[in-house]
This record gives structure tokens, sequence and C-alpha cells, in this order.
């Protein structure tokens, strides 16, 4: 039997209602609609390039990271720890390493919704995130945690960085 991928409040969905400008420069909703994830997480909007304001049609990306200015808004959570193993290579297998840690050229908003999460950097620090904390994630290499017995509910915006400059 397939284990939950999101907690039993996310797991069925989330509706997403979006805006647009029709020809009588009104405001209306242009789609309502309930969308569904992957393991990764439910992505409720994304785009590669500016956004046009008053557009209705979602922007085409070209995968689940942004390049540098693009942006992905999320839906996410973590099973707990006591339920599988920490993060491995699978999970998100373009860009952690064998020990679950990684690093992507981006920024990223982390917003905890509910729950407990906790994010362990590089050299062991971790730091424990609950409902209302938001961390700034800016690139660095670091791995999630779920030490508690609940699900998360974290929304993430993404917005891509240019890789870091050596020398």
């Amino acid at each position: 039997m397939n284990q939950p991928v999101f907690p039993a409040s996310l797991d069925r969905g989330v509706r997403r209602v979006v805006t647009a400008i029709d020809e009588a420069g009104k405001a209306v909703i242009a789609s309502d609609a309930l969308l569904t994830g992957d393991p990764r997480g439910l992505l409720l909007w994304a785009t590669d390039a500016p956004p046009v304001p008053g557009d209705p049609a979602p922007p085409a990306i070209a995968g689940w990271w942004p390049p540098p200015g693009g942006v992905r808004v999320t839906l996410s959570s973590r099973k707990p720890d006591c339920l599988a193993a920490a993060a491995a290579p699978g999970d998100w297998p373009d860009i952690n390493d064998a020990a679950g840690f990684h690093a992507s050229n981006s920024t990223d908003v982390v917003i905890v919704i509910a729950g407990r999460i906790w994010c362990e950097l590089d050299d062991g620090v971790e730091v424990e995130l609950t409902a209302g904390d938001v961390m700034v994630q800016n690139g660095t290499r670091h791995r999630w945690h779920n030490h508690g017995d609940g699900w998360p509910t974290i929304a993430v915006v993404i917005v891509g960085a240019a890789p870091p400059q050596n020398g």
C-alpha cells in the first residue's frame, strides 16, 4: 500500500482561483480548479518570465526549477521521520546528494502554515520552524526533517537565481 504524499488535508488537492481582465477591462474569474500534486508538492503557480497582469493563461514553464528571475509557488508537506528514512536522492533526484542534502540556484521563501519542520544546514545546525515562521533559504546546502509526528503544511515561493560565481 502506498503511503500518502500529503497530509489528509492536502491529499484531495487544493483549489486555485485565478483572476484576469476581460475585454471590457473588468476583473473576472478566469479559472477555478482543483490542483493535485506529485511527491515534491503542489505547483500552485509558475512563470519563467515576468508575468503579464490580467493574462488568464498560466505561463509556460520549462521544469520544476525556475531560471534566473523565474518563480514557482508551491504547497508541500513532509512525512514524519518515523514513517520514512531521512530524505534520500530519490526524493529529489536532480539535486539531493547521498545524505539528502541539496542546494539550488534559487532564493526560497519558506512559510510554515501548519505544523513543524526542521531545516538542517551542512554544518549540522538545525532550526525548528513552526506555524507562522518564515525562512529565507538563499541557495545554501541544507536538508529537511520532520522530527514530529504530524504532517506540516508549507508554502514555498522559489525565485530563480544566477549560479554563484566561484573565484
